[in-house]
């Protein structure tokens, strides 16, 4: 508005540092639930965030990120135009609502321009258009109530956070059936380094199971139950 004395309705971030494409190329291989095993549960979303059809393929891409009013579009639908092909739009409203704010005509705009998917602790509608168009969606549910625009303030390309979860822009997100973690920008090489050990020894495991259909860890859990009190009753 021109005035330095009045502080932003809303403040947008056009340009962000995203990672190399070739850091993360691993992360659409790697289970969520590997993925927060190996972050020792770090930077996992709240459980309530789910697909809201059956997502078939994994995601993983760099977050745009989002935080509104809840219930506010206007600041998802500015995501989606400066979004870059393979983005996961991440919004935080950490309020509940009662309205949508996304739906299947969002929903094709961001999937004509590439991007990834949209993560949210928000709620979105239009279910059958979204899944007939194949945008992969976690949300925390679905309301048949149109979005509200221009609620300000809010936020993008700008931290947010979601659950126990702080999301830079550009952070990696990665989204499956079992949920969604977020691994930093900075942390990527080494989280990918993790899983892929973690996923070698639960490869062996297997191996080990079939081929001597015995308990793994067994040891262990005898070892742990011994300094108990534990009563076994026949």
């Amino acid at each position: 508005m021109g005035n330095d004395r009045v502080l932003a309705e809303y403040r947008i971030k056009k340009e962000i540092r995203r990672p190399e494409a070739d850091t993360y190329k691993n992360f659409v291989n790697y289970p969520v639930a590997s993925i927060a095993d190996a972050y020792r549960k770090r930077q996992t979303l709240p459980m309530d965030i789910k697909p809201v059809w059956n997502v078939k393929k994994r995601i993983a891409g760099p977050a745009i990120t989002v935080n509104a009013t809840p219930g506010d579009e206007i600041l998802a639908l500015k995501a989606i135009e400066i979004a870059k092909p393979g983005d996961v739009i991440v919004v935080a409203f950490n309020s509940k609502s009662f309205n949508s704010f996304w739906g299947g005509v969002m929903s094709t705009m961001a999937k004509v321009r590439g991007v990834a998917a949209l993560i949210t602790d928000g709620m979105i509608r239009d279910l059958s258009d979204c899944r007939e168009i194949e945008f992969p969606i976690w949300a925390t549910g679905i309301t048949p109530i149109a979005p509200n625009m221009d609620v300000p303030p809010g936020d993008l390309n700008l931290p947010i956070t979601i659950g126990e979860a702080i999301i830079e822009p550009g952070d990696l997100v990665v989204a499956d059936e079992d949920g969604v973690v977020v691994v930093p920008q900075d942390d990527i090489e080494e989280v990918d380094k993790a899983v892929s050990f973690r996923l070698e020894k639960e490869d062996e495991w297997l191996k080990e199971i079939y081929s001597t259909k015995e308990m793994i860890l067994k040891d262990n859990v005898d070892r742990l139950l011994a300094q108990r009190a534990v009563k076994y009753i026949k």
